[in-house]
C-alpha cells in the first residue's frame, strides 16, 4: 500500500475502534434504507449479530412500520429528526428504551443515506431514581438554616409552615391570605413567582397547614429532570419495560394521601402535560409499561417561574392543564415591590448567619440599609440571603456592627451600579458637582448594555452571559431602563 491507502485504512481502523466504544449505540443505512454498519454498542443494546441485521431495512429488523420509522422520515425529508424516544423488543426479549437522533448523510445536494444515534436510557433512569430517593430522604430531614424566606422554625420541623414567612409588607400578607384560604381545602394550587421568591415554601407551608399533613409531601422539580426520563419518574415503571427496569412507584403512588408539588411545570413537555391531565381527572396513573390503572388520592400544588398566561401564549403550558391546576392561583411577589420587608429578612438572616459562622453582629449601619433598600434585587429573597451570608463572612469575629467595608464589591455604591456591567461613576470625571449621580448611573448603565447587546447581535442570552448576570436579571434591567 503506498502512504494515502496507509492513511485512509488507519483512519477506517481507528474510527472502527473509537464507534465501538462510545457510550452511544450507531446504526448506519443506506439511501434505500438497508443497514450497512451497527457499532457493537447498538448490537448489544438489541442482543443482535452483525451478519443478521446487515443488508436488512431498519424497519424490519425492529419491528416498526416503515411510516414509523425515524430513519425513513429522515432519508425522506432529508433533514435531521427532533430527539425521540423508541421503545422496542429486543431479539433477547428484553424491552429496550433508548433516546436518539438521526441525520441524513449528504454528498453535495444528495442524500447517500442516515446514521441513527441512540443512547440506553437505563443507566440515566437508575440515575435518576437514586437521585429522587435522595430528594425525598433530605427532605424528611431538617431544613436549611436560613431558609429561602428566613424563618423561626425549630431544627426538628419538617417542612416550613406559615408562621416561617417573614414580612409585614401588603403584598406579601396578600399572598399570605391567599395560601392559607388554599390549606383550608383540597383544591389544587398554582404558584407563580419569579426564581428566589420561596415558591416551595408557600407549597411546604400550604401542606403542613392541610388535613394531609401527615402524609407525605413529595417535590421534583421539573426543570431538573431530562425530559424522557420524567415521564417513568412522575407514573413508575414495570418491570421489563425496558432493559434493567424494575417494579417502582412514580411520585403520584409516593405521595398518596398526601400532596405532590410540581415545581416549574412550564419546563415539562407537551406531550407529558397531557397525561398528567388525564391522571388528574381520572385519579388514576398507569406505569410506564404497565396494564392496569392504579388509583391515587393525592392534591396537586405547581408553580410556574415566568407569568402563567405568557407560558400558555408560548406553548410552554398547556392551556387545559393550567385551568385544571390553577383552581387557586396565588403570586408570590417579587423583594422588589415588598423593600419594606427588607429590614425584617436582613435581621433574621443575621441572626442566623451568627449562629452559623460564629460571628457576633447585632447592628447594621443606616446607610446599608438605605442601599439596600435602593436596589432591585433581581434574585429575590434568595440573592438578600446570599449577599448577607457574604458580609457575614467578612466580618470580623470582633466585630459587633456591619459597616460598608465589609460590604459584597458587586453591590458597592448604591448597589444599582453592578460592577459586572462595568461602570464607574464614582471615579467618572464628567461627575460634578450637583449633578444627580442617579442619572449619570441610568445614562452609563444605558450606554454599557446597549453595546454590549450590539457586539453580540442582539442576543440577549450572550449579553448577559458577558455580564456574568442572568438572562431574566438583563432583560428586567432593559425594560426599568427603557431598553427595546
Amino acid at each position: 500500500m503506498n502512504r494515502d491507502e496507509t492513511k485512509t485504512v488507519l483512519l477506517n481502523e481507528a474510527f472502527k475502534i473509537v464507534l465501538d466504544h462510545i457510550d452511544e449505540g450507531i446504526i448506519v443505512v443506506d439511501a434505500e434504507g438497508k443497514i450497512i454498519y451497527c457499532n457493537e454498542v447498538q448490537l448489544k443494546f438489541d442482543g443482535q449479530k452483525f451478519e443478521d441485521v446487515v443488508g436488512r431495512y431498519s424497519w424490519d429488523v425492529y419491528n416498526f412500520e416503515k411510516k414509523d420509522s425515524t430513519l425513513f422520515k429522515c432519508l425522506q425529508k432529508e433533514e435531521p429528526s427532533k430527539a425521540y424516544v423508541h421503545y422496542y423488543l429486543s431479539r433477547a426479549g428484553q424491552y429496550v428504551r433508548v433516546t436518539g437522533n438521526n441525520f441524513p448523510v449528504k454528498q453535495g445536494s444528495k442524500t447517500l443515506g442516515a446514521v441513527a444515534i441512540d443512547r440506553n436510557l437505563q443507566n440515566s433512569e437508575e440515575m435518576v431514581a437514586k437521585v429522587v430517593e435522595l430528594q425525598k430522604t433530605l427532605q424528611e430531614g431538617k431544613r436549611d438554616l436560613a431558609g429561602t424566606l428566613g424563618s423561626g422554625y425549630l431544627p426538628e420541623k419538617r417542612f416550613f409552615s406559615f408562621e416561617d414567612i417573614l414580612g409585614e409588607s401588603d403584598a406579601i400578607r396578600q399572598s399570605l391570605l391567599w395560601a392559607k384560604s388554599a390549606a383550608r381545602s383540597d383544591s389544587p394550587v398554582f404558584l407563580y413567582g419569579e426564581t428566589g421568591t420561596g415558591k416551595e415554601m408557600f407549597a411546604q407551608s400550604i401542606h403542613s397547614n392541610s388535613s394531609r399533613n401527615l402524609k407525605p409531601l413529595i417535590s421534583i422539580n421539573c426543570a431538573a429532570i431530562p425530559e424522557n426520563l420524567l415521564e417513568g419518574i412522575i407514573f413508575g415503571t414495570v418491570k421489563g419495560v425496558f432493559t434493567g427496569a424494575t417494579d417502582r412507584k412514580g411520585l403520584f403512588e409516593e405521595a398518596d394521601g398526601g400532596t405532590l408539588f410540581l415545581d416549574e411545570i412550564n419546563s415539562m413537555p407537551l406531550n407529558l402535560q397531557g397525561k398528567l391531565l388525564r391522571a388528574l381527572e381520572e385519579r388514576k396513573v398507569r406505569r410506564l409499561g404497565g396494564k392496569h390503572e392504579i388509583p391515587v388520592d393525592v392534591r396537586i400544588i405547581s408553580s410556574c417561574n415566568s407569568e402563567p398566561t405568557k407560558a400558555v401564549a408560548e406553548k410552554q403550558l398547556r392551556s387545559d392543564l393550567y385551568y385544571r391546576l390553577a383552581v387557586v392561583n396565588i403570586e408570590i411577589p417579587p423583594l422588589r415591590i415588598r423593600k419594606r420587608d427588607i429590614r425584617i429578612l436582613v435581621d433574621y438572616f443575621i441572626q442566623c448567619f451568627n449562629i452559623k459562622l460564629k460571628k457576633n453582629i447585632y447592628e447594621i449601619s443606616p446607610e446599608i440599609y438605605g442601599h439596600l433598600e435602593e436596589y432591585d434585587w433581581p434574585g429575590n429573597v434568595r440573592q438578600l440571603k446570599h449577599w448577607v451570608e457574604c458580609a457575614m463572612n467578612m466580618v470580623p469575629e470582633d466585630q459587633t456592627i456591619l459597616i460598608e467595608e465589609y460590604v459584597p464589591q458587586k453591590f458597592n455604591y448604591f448597589f444599582i451600579r453592578e460592577s459586572n456591567l462595568g461602570l464607574n461613576i464614582v471615579n467618572h470625571p464628567s461627575v460634578e458637582r450637583g449633578v444627580e449621580v442617579s442619572k449619570q448611573i441610568r445614562e452609563q448603565e444605558i450606554v454599557k448594555v446597549v453595546d454590549e447587546l450590539k457586539r453580540h447581535g442582539g442576543n440577549i442570552t450572550k449579553a448577559a452571559k458577558a455580564f456574568g448576570i442572568s438572562r431574566q436579571g438583563l432583560q428586567y434591567r432593559m425594560r426599568k431602563l427603557g431598553i427595546k
